[in-house]
Protein backbone atom coordinates (compact mmCIF):
# COMPACT_ATOMS: atom_id res chain seq x y z
CA UNK A 1 0.00 0.00 0.00
CA UNK A 2 2.91 2.56 0.86
CA UNK A 3 4.29 1.57 -2.43
CA UNK A 4 1.22 2.46 -4.34
CA UNK A 5 1.00 5.82 -2.01
CA UNK A 6 4.26 6.84 -3.09
CA UNK A 7 4.02 6.17 -6.95
CA UNK A 8 1.15 7.81 -7.19
CA UNK A 9 2.55 10.93 -5.11
CA UNK A 10 5.58 10.94 -7.80
CA UNK A 11 2.76 10.82 -10.75
CA UNK A 12 1.51 13.62 -9.47
CA UNK A 13 4.11 15.59 -8.50
CA UNK A 14 5.89 14.93 -12.39
CA UNK A 15 1.82 16.55 -13.48
CA UNK A 16 2.58 19.53 -11.65
CA UNK A 17 5.81 19.78 -12.69
CA UNK A 18 4.94 19.38 -16.04
CA UNK A 19 2.35 22.04 -15.86
CA UNK A 20 4.73 24.64 -14.33
CA UNK A 21 7.78 23.87 -16.47
CA UNK A 22 7.11 26.72 -19.19
CA UNK A 23 8.29 29.26 -15.13
CA UNK A 24 10.96 26.47 -14.04
CA UNK A 25 13.00 26.80 -17.23
CA UNK A 26 12.61 30.64 -17.02
CA UNK A 27 13.83 30.72 -13.89
CA UNK A 28 16.54 28.93 -14.70
CA UNK A 29 17.79 30.30 -17.36
CA UNK A 30 17.93 33.60 -15.54
CA UNK A 31 19.87 31.64 -12.96
CA UNK A 32 22.60 30.16 -15.22
CA UNK A 33 26.33 30.84 -15.41
CA UNK A 34 27.32 33.19 -18.15
CA UNK A 35 28.00 31.30 -20.98
CA UNK A 36 31.66 32.93 -21.18
CA UNK A 37 34.10 33.51 -18.29
CA UNK A 38 36.80 35.83 -17.51
CA UNK A 39 40.44 34.66 -16.46
CA UNK A 40 40.45 35.72 -12.88
CA UNK A 41 43.08 35.17 -9.91
CA UNK A 42 40.41 33.95 -7.03
CA UNK A 43 42.64 33.46 -3.99
CA UNK A 44 46.79 33.59 -4.79
CA UNK A 45 48.82 31.13 -2.36
CA UNK A 46 51.34 32.80 0.25
CA UNK A 47 54.54 33.29 -1.34
CA UNK A 48 56.95 30.35 -0.01
CA UNK A 49 59.94 27.97 -0.58
CA UNK A 50 60.32 26.87 -4.43
CA UNK A 51 58.18 24.15 -5.26
CA UNK A 52 56.97 22.14 -7.64
CA UNK A 53 53.27 23.42 -9.34
CA UNK A 54 50.56 21.28 -10.02
CA UNK A 55 47.18 22.26 -11.68
CA UNK A 56 43.98 20.69 -11.36
CA UNK A 57 41.45 21.56 -13.55
CA UNK A 58 38.31 21.35 -11.96
CA UNK A 59 39.65 21.32 -8.88
CA UNK A 60 37.03 22.92 -6.79
CA UNK A 61 34.40 19.84 -8.00
CA UNK A 62 33.33 16.87 -6.30
CA UNK A 63 36.11 14.60 -7.22
CA UNK A 64 38.62 17.57 -7.63
CA UNK A 65 38.11 19.13 -4.40
CA UNK A 66 39.22 15.47 -3.18
CA UNK A 67 41.97 15.50 -5.01
CA UNK A 68 43.45 19.06 -4.13
CA UNK A 69 43.12 18.23 -0.67
CA UNK A 70 44.92 15.24 -0.31
CA UNK A 71 47.43 16.75 -2.60
CA UNK A 72 48.40 19.09 -0.37
CA UNK A 73 48.02 17.11 2.80
CA UNK A 74 50.53 14.70 1.55
CA UNK A 75 52.84 16.02 -0.91
CA UNK A 76 52.40 19.91 0.13
CA UNK A 77 55.93 20.32 1.14
CA UNK A 78 56.98 19.49 -2.04
CA UNK A 79 54.44 20.68 -4.27
CA UNK A 80 52.65 23.55 -4.45
CA UNK A 81 48.53 22.72 -5.48
CA UNK A 82 47.21 25.37 -8.57
CA UNK A 83 43.29 25.15 -9.37
CA UNK A 84 41.56 26.08 -12.55
CA UNK A 85 37.58 25.66 -12.52
CA UNK A 86 35.19 27.32 -14.08
CA UNK A 87 33.28 27.66 -10.91
CA UNK A 88 35.84 28.41 -7.95
CA UNK A 89 33.11 27.93 -5.14
CA UNK A 90 33.21 26.09 -1.84
CA UNK A 91 30.72 23.58 -2.48
CA UNK A 92 32.56 20.61 -1.43
CA UNK A 93 34.72 22.62 1.11
CA UNK A 94 36.25 25.68 1.88
CA UNK A 95 38.93 26.98 -0.39
CA UNK A 96 42.28 26.04 0.95
CA UNK A 97 44.65 28.58 1.90
CA UNK A 98 47.83 27.06 0.86
CA UNK A 99 46.21 26.85 -2.67
CA UNK A 100 46.06 28.83 -5.70
CA UNK A 101 42.65 29.42 -7.53
CA UNK A 102 41.40 30.68 -10.77
CA UNK A 103 38.39 30.79 -12.44
CA UNK A 104 38.77 29.79 -15.95
CA UNK A 105 37.42 27.73 -18.85
CA UNK A 106 39.58 24.79 -20.09
CA UNK A 107 37.36 25.30 -23.35
CA UNK A 108 39.55 28.60 -23.51
CA UNK A 109 42.94 28.05 -24.63
CA UNK A 110 44.68 31.24 -23.27
CA UNK A 111 42.94 30.07 -19.28
CA UNK A 112 44.34 26.62 -19.45
CA UNK A 113 48.01 28.30 -20.89
CA UNK A 114 47.99 30.58 -18.52
CA UNK A 115 47.13 28.51 -15.57
CA UNK A 116 49.90 25.65 -16.68
CA UNK A 117 52.77 28.47 -16.08
CA UNK A 118 55.47 27.09 -15.06
CA UNK A 119 53.69 23.36 -13.51
CA UNK A 120 55.31 20.35 -13.06
CA UNK A 121 52.09 18.45 -13.45
CA UNK A 122 48.60 18.87 -14.70
CA UNK A 123 46.13 16.79 -13.25
CA UNK A 124 42.82 17.64 -15.74
CA UNK A 125 39.56 16.20 -14.09
CA UNK A 126 37.45 18.72 -15.18
CA UNK A 127 35.01 17.40 -17.46
CA UNK A 128 30.77 17.62 -18.19
CA UNK A 129 29.29 14.48 -16.62
CA UNK A 130 26.19 12.60 -17.52
CA UNK A 131 23.10 14.50 -16.95
CA UNK A 132 19.60 15.20 -18.40
CA UNK A 133 19.59 18.85 -18.83
CA UNK A 134 23.64 18.89 -20.48
CA UNK A 135 23.67 18.48 -24.40
CA UNK A 136 25.77 16.05 -25.99
CA UNK A 137 26.95 18.33 -28.32
CA UNK A 138 28.41 20.67 -25.11
CA UNK A 139 29.56 17.53 -23.33
CA UNK A 140 31.38 16.34 -25.99
CA UNK A 141 32.65 20.10 -26.42
CA UNK A 142 33.64 20.21 -22.86
CA UNK A 143 35.17 17.16 -22.30
CA UNK A 144 36.90 16.87 -25.74
CA UNK A 145 38.30 20.42 -26.42
CA UNK A 146 38.93 21.10 -23.31
CA UNK A 147 41.34 17.88 -23.34
CA UNK A 148 42.84 18.96 -26.13
CA UNK A 149 43.46 22.55 -24.68
CA UNK A 150 45.13 20.74 -21.91
CA UNK A 151 47.40 18.85 -23.61
CA UNK A 152 48.45 21.29 -26.34
CA UNK A 153 49.26 24.23 -22.99
CA UNK A 154 51.17 20.82 -21.40
CA UNK A 155 53.59 20.72 -24.49
CA UNK A 156 53.53 24.05 -25.11
CA UNK A 157 55.04 24.87 -21.61
CA UNK A 158 56.89 21.82 -20.85
CA UNK A 159 55.07 20.46 -18.48
CA UNK A 160 56.38 17.12 -17.67
CA UNK A 161 53.53 15.03 -16.57
CA UNK A 162 49.44 14.78 -17.29
CA UNK A 163 47.11 12.37 -15.53
CA UNK A 164 44.22 12.38 -17.14
CA UNK A 165 40.83 11.67 -15.27
CA UNK A 166 38.86 9.43 -18.38
CA UNK A 167 36.08 7.00 -17.15
CA UNK A 168 35.32 3.20 -16.96
CA UNK A 169 32.55 3.64 -19.15
CA UNK A 170 34.72 3.68 -21.93
CA UNK A 171 34.73 0.17 -22.10
CA UNK A 172 30.84 -0.36 -21.48
CA UNK A 173 29.69 -2.37 -24.17
CA UNK A 174 26.50 -1.41 -25.69
CA UNK A 175 26.41 -3.96 -27.63
CA UNK A 176 26.32 -6.91 -24.86
CA UNK A 177 24.00 -4.90 -23.19
CA UNK A 178 20.41 -5.53 -22.68
CA UNK A 179 17.99 -2.48 -22.06
CA UNK A 180 15.87 -4.99 -19.97
CA UNK A 181 18.82 -5.46 -17.89
CA UNK A 182 21.15 -8.93 -17.22
CA UNK A 183 23.33 -8.96 -20.25
CA UNK A 184 27.41 -7.20 -20.28
CA UNK A 185 30.56 -9.50 -19.11
CA UNK A 186 31.21 -11.90 -16.45
CA UNK A 187 34.94 -11.69 -16.29
CA UNK A 188 36.59 -8.15 -15.13
CA UNK A 189 37.38 -6.16 -17.53
CA UNK A 190 41.34 -5.71 -18.45
CA UNK A 191 42.88 -2.29 -17.73
CA UNK A 192 44.44 -3.24 -21.27
CA UNK A 193 41.36 -3.05 -22.68
CA UNK A 194 41.48 -0.01 -25.05
CA UNK A 195 38.28 2.30 -25.26
CA UNK A 196 35.84 0.98 -27.47
CA UNK A 197 34.83 2.87 -31.01
CA UNK A 198 31.93 5.17 -30.92
CA UNK A 199 29.10 2.57 -32.07
CA UNK A 200 29.92 0.45 -28.81
CA UNK A 201 29.82 3.40 -26.38
CA UNK A 202 26.83 4.10 -24.38
CA UNK A 203 26.03 8.29 -25.53
CA UNK A 204 28.03 11.36 -25.49
CA UNK A 205 29.73 10.88 -22.73
CA UNK A 206 31.51 7.98 -23.20
CA UNK A 207 32.45 9.17 -26.23
CA UNK A 208 33.73 12.28 -25.44
CA UNK A 209 35.71 10.53 -22.70
CA UNK A 210 37.08 7.87 -25.45
CA UNK A 211 38.26 10.29 -27.59
CA UNK A 212 39.78 12.71 -25.11
CA UNK A 213 41.82 9.73 -23.90
CA UNK A 214 43.04 8.77 -27.21
CA UNK A 215 44.11 12.13 -26.96
CA UNK A 216 46.00 12.12 -23.98
CA UNK A 217 47.76 8.62 -24.82
CA UNK A 218 48.96 9.97 -27.65
CA UNK A 219 50.69 12.82 -26.44
CA UNK A 220 52.96 9.99 -24.39
CA UNK A 221 56.72 10.34 -24.98
CA UNK A 222 59.99 11.06 -23.34
CA UNK A 223 58.73 14.86 -23.24
CA UNK A 224 55.36 14.39 -21.33
CA UNK A 225 54.55 11.43 -19.47
CA UNK A 226 50.75 10.62 -19.33
CA UNK A 227 48.85 8.38 -17.04
CA UNK A 228 44.98 7.70 -17.18
CA UNK A 229 42.68 7.22 -14.92
CA UNK A 230 39.36 5.22 -15.26
CA UNK A 231 36.98 5.73 -12.54
CA UNK A 232 33.89 4.08 -12.00
CA UNK A 233 31.29 5.62 -10.22
CA UNK A 234 32.53 8.27 -8.02
CA UNK A 235 30.29 8.37 -4.99
CA UNK A 236 30.60 9.87 -0.93
CA UNK A 237 29.44 12.50 0.85
CA UNK A 238 28.32 15.39 -0.82
CA UNK A 239 27.32 14.03 -4.26
CA UNK A 240 24.12 14.24 -5.36
CA UNK A 241 23.50 11.26 -7.41
CA UNK A 242 24.39 7.99 -5.60
CA UNK A 243 24.99 8.33 -1.61
CA UNK A 244 22.32 11.38 -1.24
CA UNK A 245 19.91 8.87 -3.27
CA UNK A 246 20.57 5.23 -1.04
CA UNK A 247 21.15 7.40 2.92
CA UNK A 248 18.10 9.32 2.08
CA UNK A 249 16.34 5.62 1.61
CA UNK A 250 15.13 6.28 -2.20
CA UNK A 251 14.53 2.72 -4.23
CA UNK A 252 16.43 0.95 -6.40
CA UNK A 253 16.64 -0.18 -9.63
CA UNK A 254 15.06 -3.90 -10.47
CA UNK A 255 16.62 -6.99 -8.78
CA UNK A 256 19.89 -5.05 -8.51
CA UNK A 257 21.83 -8.46 -9.42
CA UNK A 258 24.21 -6.46 -11.62
CA UNK A 259 28.16 -6.23 -10.92
CA UNK A 260 28.83 -2.61 -11.82
CA UNK A 261 32.14 -0.72 -10.90
CA UNK A 262 31.96 2.08 -8.42
CA UNK A 263 34.61 4.26 -6.31
CA UNK A 264 34.90 6.17 -3.23
CA UNK A 265 35.29 9.62 -4.23
CA UNK A 266 38.94 9.29 -1.47
CA UNK A 267 39.94 6.44 -3.02
CA UNK A 268 40.01 7.90 -6.44
CA UNK A 269 41.43 11.34 -4.99
CA UNK A 270 44.27 9.06 -3.15
CA UNK A 271 45.16 6.89 -7.18
CA UNK A 272 45.31 10.69 -8.60
CA UNK A 273 48.26 11.82 -5.74
CA UNK A 274 49.66 8.62 -5.98
CA UNK A 275 50.04 8.67 -10.16
CA UNK A 276 51.84 12.54 -9.41
CA UNK A 277 53.68 11.03 -6.93
CA UNK A 278 55.54 8.70 -8.83
CA UNK A 279 56.14 11.09 -12.18
CA UNK A 280 57.36 13.72 -10.05
CA UNK A 281 59.19 11.79 -7.63
CA UNK A 282 59.93 8.66 -8.81
CA UNK A 283 62.26 5.90 -6.82
CA UNK A 284 64.92 4.40 -7.86
CA UNK A 285 64.40 1.07 -10.17
CA UNK A 286 60.38 2.18 -9.89
CA UNK A 287 58.79 0.49 -12.51
CA UNK A 288 57.00 2.62 -15.56
CA UNK A 289 53.72 3.87 -14.74
CA UNK A 290 53.21 6.20 -17.87
CA UNK A 291 51.49 5.70 -20.68
CA UNK A 292 49.13 3.15 -19.35
CA UNK A 293 45.76 2.92 -18.14
CA UNK A 294 44.40 2.01 -14.33
CA UNK A 295 40.98 1.27 -13.59
CA UNK A 296 39.48 2.66 -10.04
CA UNK A 297 36.83 0.70 -8.40
CA UNK A 298 36.39 -1.66 -5.79
CA UNK A 299 37.72 -5.01 -6.75
CA UNK A 300 35.24 -6.83 -8.40
CA UNK A 301 37.38 -10.46 -7.62
CA UNK A 302 38.33 -9.86 -3.93
CA UNK A 303 35.56 -7.70 -2.72
CA UNK A 304 32.50 -8.96 -4.79
CA UNK A 305 28.71 -6.83 -4.31
CA UNK A 306 25.83 -6.79 -6.39
CA UNK A 307 24.02 -3.22 -7.30
CA UNK A 308 21.58 -4.08 -4.75
CA UNK A 309 23.89 -3.93 -2.00
CA UNK A 310 25.42 -1.06 -2.86
CA UNK A 311 22.22 0.31 -3.75
CA UNK A 312 20.98 -0.37 -0.18
CA UNK A 313 19.57 -3.41 -0.43
CA UNK A 314 19.81 -6.30 1.58
CA UNK A 315 23.93 -8.14 2.20
CA UNK A 316 23.91 -11.05 -0.57
CA UNK A 317 25.22 -14.28 0.65
CA UNK A 318 27.14 -15.30 -2.68
CA UNK A 319 29.04 -11.65 -2.31
CA UNK A 320 30.28 -12.62 1.55
CA UNK A 321 31.26 -15.83 0.76
CA UNK A 322 33.63 -15.22 -2.21
CA UNK A 323 35.24 -12.03 -0.47
CA UNK A 324 38.84 -12.35 -0.18
CA UNK A 325 40.47 -13.11 3.57
CA UNK A 326 42.50 -9.67 3.43
CA UNK A 327 38.99 -7.94 3.04
CA UNK A 328 37.33 -9.70 5.97
CA UNK A 329 40.41 -8.63 8.19
CA UNK A 330 40.33 -4.96 7.03
CA UNK A 331 36.62 -4.83 7.88
CA UNK A 332 36.85 -6.63 10.78
CA UNK A 333 39.79 -4.37 12.17
CA UNK A 334 37.24 -1.60 11.11
CA UNK A 335 34.68 -2.88 13.10
CA UNK A 336 32.47 -3.57 10.40
CA UNK A 337 29.50 -6.75 11.44
CA UNK A 338 27.35 -8.02 9.59
CA UNK A 339 23.84 -6.01 10.04
CA UNK A 340 20.67 -7.79 11.62
CA UNK A 341 18.09 -8.89 9.09
CA UNK A 342 16.16 -5.64 7.24
CA UNK A 343 19.41 -3.46 7.80
CA UNK A 344 22.10 -2.37 4.73
CA UNK A 345 25.01 -2.30 4.87
CA UNK A 346 25.27 1.59 5.36
CA UNK A 347 23.27 1.03 8.83
CA UNK A 348 19.76 1.74 7.75
CA UNK A 349 16.60 0.17 6.83
CA UNK A 350 16.75 -2.23 3.72
CA UNK A 351 15.95 0.27 1.21
CA UNK A 352 13.10 -1.35 -1.56
CA UNK A 353 13.24 -2.10 -5.00
CA UNK A 354 11.10 -0.83 -7.93
CA UNK A 355 10.49 -2.72 -11.39
CA UNK A 356 13.59 -1.61 -14.06
CA UNK A 357 10.17 -0.92 -16.48
CA UNK A 358 9.24 1.92 -14.18
CA UNK A 359 12.05 3.36 -13.72
CA UNK A 360 12.70 3.49 -17.53
CA UNK A 361 9.67 5.12 -18.26
CA UNK A 362 10.47 8.01 -15.35
CA UNK A 363 14.58 8.19 -17.15
CA UNK A 364 12.94 8.81 -20.47
CA UNK A 365 10.16 11.16 -19.62
CA UNK A 366 13.37 12.80 -16.88
CA UNK A 367 15.71 13.06 -20.19
CA UNK A 368 13.05 14.52 -22.52
CA UNK A 369 11.86 17.24 -19.96
CA UNK A 370 15.60 17.81 -19.14
CA UNK A 371 16.90 18.23 -23.08
CA UNK A 372 13.53 20.00 -24.23
CA UNK A 373 13.08 22.22 -21.65
CA UNK A 374 16.30 22.79 -19.80
CA UNK A 375 15.08 21.73 -16.63
CA UNK A 376 15.64 18.64 -13.66
CA UNK A 377 11.84 17.05 -13.57
CA UNK A 378 13.40 14.25 -11.07
CA UNK A 379 16.79 14.07 -10.88
CA UNK A 380 19.48 14.94 -13.50
CA UNK A 381 21.43 11.51 -13.15
CA UNK A 382 18.80 9.90 -14.14
CA UNK A 383 18.89 8.61 -17.50
CA UNK A 384 18.36 6.36 -19.87
CA UNK A 385 22.30 5.80 -20.48
CA UNK A 386 22.81 5.68 -16.54
CA UNK A 387 19.98 3.01 -15.96
CA UNK A 388 21.70 0.75 -19.00
CA UNK A 389 25.03 1.23 -16.82
CA UNK A 390 23.37 -0.08 -13.34
CA UNK A 391 21.39 -2.92 -14.82
CA UNK A 392 23.91 -5.01 -16.79
CA UNK A 393 27.10 -6.03 -15.75
CA UNK A 394 30.31 -4.82 -15.91
CA UNK A 395 32.94 -5.50 -13.55
CA UNK A 396 36.59 -3.64 -13.90
CA UNK A 397 39.82 -5.24 -13.12
CA UNK A 398 42.04 -3.23 -10.51
CA UNK A 399 45.23 -5.19 -10.90
CA UNK A 400 47.87 -2.55 -12.78
CA UNK A 401 46.32 0.06 -10.49
CA UNK A 402 47.41 -2.47 -7.85
CA UNK A 403 50.49 -3.58 -8.92
CA UNK A 404 51.97 -0.67 -10.23
CA UNK A 405 50.62 3.06 -8.69
CA UNK A 406 50.49 0.79 -5.44
CA UNK A 407 46.94 1.51 -5.05
CA UNK A 408 44.46 -0.51 -3.10
CA UNK A 409 40.41 0.36 -2.81
CA UNK A 410 39.28 0.43 0.40
CA UNK A 411 36.43 -2.68 1.10
CA UNK A 412 32.79 -1.51 0.27
CA UNK A 413 31.74 -2.31 3.08
CA UNK A 414 34.04 -0.31 5.44
CA UNK A 415 33.24 3.00 3.17
CA UNK A 416 29.41 2.10 3.43
CA UNK A 417 29.94 1.77 7.41
CA UNK A 418 31.27 5.46 7.18
CA UNK A 419 29.29 6.66 5.25
CA UNK A 420 26.03 5.77 7.18
CA UNK A 421 27.65 7.09 10.64
CA UNK A 422 29.01 10.41 8.28
CA UNK A 423 25.08 10.93 7.12
CA UNK A 424 23.53 9.86 10.79
CA UNK A 425 26.47 13.03 12.58
CA UNK A 426 25.13 15.12 9.47
CA UNK A 427 21.48 14.75 10.29
CA UNK A 428 21.74 15.40 14.06
CA UNK A 429 23.22 19.18 12.97
CA UNK A 430 20.46 19.57 10.66
CA UNK A 431 22.04 18.11 7.05
CA UNK A 432 25.04 18.19 5.70
CA UNK A 433 26.90 17.87 2.39
CA UNK A 434 23.81 16.71 0.45
CA UNK A 435 22.10 14.34 2.97
CA UNK A 436 19.22 15.01 4.23
CA UNK A 437 17.06 13.75 7.13
CA UNK A 438 16.70 10.30 7.03
CA UNK A 439 15.55 7.02 8.31
CA UNK A 440 18.05 4.93 10.90
CA UNK A 441 17.31 1.84 12.38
Amino acid sequence: MDTLVTVGAIIVAIALKLLFFYFYAKNAEKKAPKKSEPFELVQKAPDGAIRKRVLVTGGCGFLGSAIVRQLNERLGKDVSVVVLDVSVTAKFGELLPDVTYYRGDICTYSHVRAAAADCACVVHTAALVVSSVVKDAAMIRVNKQGTRNVVEACLERDVKALVYTSSASVVFSRSLARPSGGGGVKEPISERTEALMPEDLNGAYPLSKAEAERLVLAANSHVLHVVVLRPGGVYGIGEEALAKSILNGQPYIGPGVARVPFVWVEDAARAHVDAVEKLLFPKPDAPRIHGRVYHLCHDPVRDPFRYSEFAGGSLNAESTAHKDAAVKAAEREAGVTDPPPGINAYGRRCNPSWPRAFFGLLAHINYFVGQTMGAVLLHASLTPSNLLYSTNDWPCDVSDARRLLGWEPTPWRVVAARLGMEAVAGTARGGVHGVGKTKTA
